[in-house]
């Protein structure tokens, strides 16, 4: 008898948490495709349609950054509508100075971490899923 009341409020207390806990999710970009940034605007919708309390981070690279660039990205609506909707937006600055790209020419809201692989590690290192 104790048993099965044990087991029911390790359950119980394990289903709080899970409950209490959002979800952190980081995801790299580093396409210049312009099907792959669509796709991850629609991945972020649905992520936080079905769970709205989930943590986001998606981090550009490579020839990706130009998305994050308010004079140029095709999708500057959808990057600042998710930043409305707490989705963190990171561009990294190796890819920056490589490209380029001065900061000046960031969407107001990105930040910009100096290593874009680095800050996935220490994102997974947190407990973020990627």
């Amino acid at each position: 008898m104790r048993t099965g009341f044990l087991f029911a409020l390790i359950l119980f207390t394990g289903t709080l948490h899970a409950q209490k806990s959002p979800h952190h999710i980081v995801w790299e970009i580093s396409a210049k495709d312009t099907a792959v940034h669509s796709a991850i605007f629609r991945q972020i919708n649905n992520v936080l349609t079905a769970s709205p309390d989930t943590r986001i981070e998606v981090v550009f690279h490579g020839n990706a950054i130009h998305v994050l660039t308010a004079d140029s990205s095709l999708h500057i609506d959808k990057v600042r509508r998710e930043m409305g909707r707490g989705v963190e937006f990171a561009v990294c600055n190796n890819s920056m100075r490589r490209l380029k790209v001065d900061p000046s020419r960031l969407i107001n809201g990105v930040t910009v971490v100096p290593v874009a692989i680095l800050e996935l590690v220490k994102k997974q290192e947190q407990g973020w899923s990627y």
